[in-house]
């Protein structure tokens, strides 16, 4: 675990993704340089990002990060306050979430927990939270399991993945799904993901089967040799590394079947990996399209990516950008020198928010958006919707 800010770009870290599966190192992960802004105010809140850098999830965790930190770069430029942000990175395992959370509880001067990413780390460091009975925000992390949705500490800002799955469903209706198959992996990845797709499955009536692809199994033989009688849909609970892996393997089995995977995979990483070309892929979102949106905030997002970070636009940066404004705001209002009590009651106001144009209002669930798309890329190789 490591306080970082700068390291690999995104070009050398893509060439790396594919080749690292099998390692557990720990990456660097880069943040251009941003000689021209203004320095953090010393006087600023500041709070922490937990990022899982395990080779699966470090794609999204940079990008995540990203759009966090081109919220509070943004402000800064403009002359206005922001927060300052400190990342720990992890290598995803239970033990770096529990030291992680540890530093946390012990430095005082960290007043919440901003954009948690990957999931499991999510999932973890709200565990250990609630065992060290440490009042702290956990705000926006990348979390679409809603198991801990009425966690008081949690404020969870996109479309869960019930809220996903049911999008997908009702687009796919025509077809009759009865049963969808749940491709975790790893067992890891089950053990993180089952507990809460079981009741997930119960209230949407569906008959599911897991798929577990076994330690150390390469998962493109896996998917190779699919068994005959797996569900026709599947749903991937993986990244995008994974999935194109899985997807080369289904192609070379051939068999129709259709996949389906939630807002943890970017397309344009997906596409990067020679993904197999003649499986059918949902792919869904929990933000409008960063490139071709026209609301405002999305505009602002693209402006400020290309001018401050030089980057390209994905779902998952845009909803770090989405994150880093709600918080922000949020943390503003609770005023310079706020303790961390002062900062979860402020969160705990759930306020609707506009965000110039993108409207946040907390629902009796406990997220504050319910938003999903989803685009289809066909067996011949053409985005659709």
């Amino acid at each position: 675990m490591k306080l970082s800010t700068s390291a690999l770009g995104r070009r050398q870290l893509l060439r790396g993704l594919a080749g690292a599966l099998g390692t557990t190192a720990i990456s660097s992960i880069s943040f251009p340089a941003l000689a021209q802004l203004r320095a953090p105010d010393a006087s600023a809140l500041r709070v922490t990002q937990l990022l899982d850098m395990s080779p699966d999830q470090q794609q999204l965790s940079r990008d995540y990060s990203t759009g966090i930190r081109l919220a509070f770069a943004e402000m800064r430029k403009a002359g206005q306050p922001a927060p300052q942000l400190s990342t720990v990175e992890t290598d995803g395992s239970a033990a770096a979430a529990r030291n992680a959370m540890q530093a946390v509880r012990d430095d005082a001067t960290q007043v919440a927990l901003i954009g948690t990413a990957g999931e499991s780390l999510a999932l973890a460091s709200l565990t250990e939270s609630a065992q060290m009975k440490l009042d702290i925000a956990h705000v926006a992390p990348w979390l679409a399991d809603p198991r801990m949705d009425d966690n008081p500490r949690l404020f969870a800002l996109f479309a869960s993945r019930e809220e996903q799955i049911r999008y997908v469903l009702r687009s796919l209706s025509v077809a009759g799904v009865q049963e969808l198959g749940l491709v975790y992996p790893s067992p890891q990845h089950a053990q993180a993901l089952q507990a809460g797709m079981a009741p997930i499955a119960g209230r949407l009536q569906l008959r599911t089967r897991n798929l577990v692809i076994p330690q150390g199994k390469d998962i493109s033989s896996y998917a190779a040799h699919l068994p005959a009688d797996a569900p026709m849909f599947l749903m991937f609970m993986g990244a995008a590394i994974e999935l194109a892996l899985f997807t080369q393997g289904l192609g070379q089995r051939g068999g129709q079947r259709y996949l389906m995977c939630l807002s943890d995979v970017d397309t344009s990483t997906f596409l990067q990996l020679n993904p197999g070309r003649t499986v059918p892929v949902v792919f869904t979102d929990v933000v409008p399209n960063p490139h071709t949106s026209k609301l405002p905030v999305v505009r602002k997002y693209r402006t400020a990516l290309q001018s401050l970070f030089d980057e390209a636009p994905t779902p998952v940066s845009l909803a770090g950008y989405l994150a880093g404004r709600y918080a922000a705001t949020v943390l503003a209002s609770a005023g310079q020198g706020a303790p961390r009590a002062r900062v979860l009651a402020e969160f705990q106001r759930r306020r609707p928010l506009e965000l110039d144009g993108w409207n946040l209002a907390f629902d009796a669930h406990g997220r504050a958006s319910s938003f999903v798309s989803q685009t289809m890329l066909n067996t011949r190789g053409n985005f659709v919707g």
